[in-house]
């Protein structure tokens, strides 16, 4: 009788194999920030969101006098039509997503983008501050936290590509490859200078996805083409990013508490917790991602708090040299000698 050999009993320290990414695409994932799929939406799969794209359109420009020219937005797509609906969970790109994120993870964003033909288009820099769309990576009101110089993985992008973006200065999305591994202030340094050979023009056929990490540095290059171009973003972060032990504060707790301690219970200054960008109701956004101004009222404090320090420092140094009382300065200190707090 010849007894089955017994299999060895998985590691529990190994890691997982990936649902849908190659180990070439893990990489070039972490490396670059991106990575494309081609196909991944069949012809009839882009006919069918492009007919949605057209029918959103003919309803946005009617309902809001948006100009034929105009480029656009609408946010929450997903709750806008069906087909629009099911791509949260596209079988060809949530493995992905879940290979790159885990599973504890949530719908952050969804968008319609559309942008017309520029045909009064000045010739400028590529992504330059001030230009049509400038150089920047995506992030709430006051930023995400730095941690050793750059933005920790907390998110990713797909998006969808209905139109045909192969040709230069057709309105593709253009990415700084890796710039998710920099810091994102260098972005505003108006000294740096991204090296061209980072820069990466997307232009893809239609049905091509992009999976990518919404730290990188991105900007679009103008739309010189004939036609418009139609495009689909959806944004997933993670489920873990509110309260441990609560999900709303009881209400009389609430009522009784200092602006201050409602933001740090979680609440905003009413309970609307959506505010619409310029006023419109196609362009919603949490009040958590985009705070209305009193929403925040720790940064009032923290500010009161600064000062409150910057003039102990300044009476401790008063001190230290002898100056008098309400002196600003003297002769006989150095420049740059006295403290920060006077700069």
């Amino acid at each position: 009788m010849t007894i089955p050999a017994v299999q060895a009993a998985p590691d529990p320290f190994e890691p997982e194999p990936y649902l849908a990414l190659t180990e070439s695409q893990r990489q070039q994932f972490d490396e670059d920030g991106f990575i494309l799929i081609e196909d991944a939406l069949s012809p009839d799969h882009v006919d069918r969101l492009i007919g949605v794209v057209e029918e959103l359109n003919e309803k946005h420009r009617k309902s809001h006098g948006t100009a034929p020219d105009a480029a656009y937005q609408i946010r929450n797509a997903l709750a806008h039509h069906d087909e629009l609906f099911a791509l949260i969970e596209y079988p060809k790109i949530l493995p992905m997503v879940v290979d790159v994120m885990g599973v504890n993870i949530q719908i952050r964003t969804s968008h319609v983008d559309v942008r017309p033909p520029m045909k009064d288009y000045v010739e400028g820099e590529l992504g330059a501050a001030g230009g049509f769309f400038p150089w920047h990576s995506d992030a709430p009101n006051y930023g995400y936290p730095i941690t050793n110089g750059i933005v920790p993985f907390l998110e990713v992008k797909v998006g969808y590509y209905l139109t045909d973006l192969t040709e230069h200065n057709s309105g593709a999305i253009c990415v700084v490859r890796g710039s998710h591994l920099g810091s994102p202030n260098l972005i505003h340094d108006p000294d740096y200078h991204i090296d061209p050979e980072d820069i990466v023009e997307v232009n893809v056929r239609p049905g091509t996805a992009m999976v990518w990490r919404t730290a990188l540095w991105h900007c679009l290059t103008p739309n010189l083409s004939d036609h418009s171009r139609k495009c689909l973003y959806y944004g997933y972060n993670y489920r873990w990013a509110r309260p441990g032990d609560y999900d709303r504060q009881d209400a009389g707790l609430l009522a009784r508490c200092t602006p201050v301690q409602r933001q740090l219970l979680g609440s905003n200054t009413t309970e609307d917790g959506v505010v619409y960008q310029d006023g419109d109701p196609a362009h919603p956004a949490s009040r958590y991602w985009r705070p209305e101004p009193g929403d925040v009222p720790l940064e009032a404090w923290a500010e009161g708090q600064m000062k409150k320090k910057r003039a102990r420092e300044w009476r401790r140094w008063k001190r230290r040299n002898r100056l008098p009382f309400g002196a600003v300065g003297s002769p006989v200190v150095a420049e740059g000698d006295q403290p920060g707090a006077l700069e």
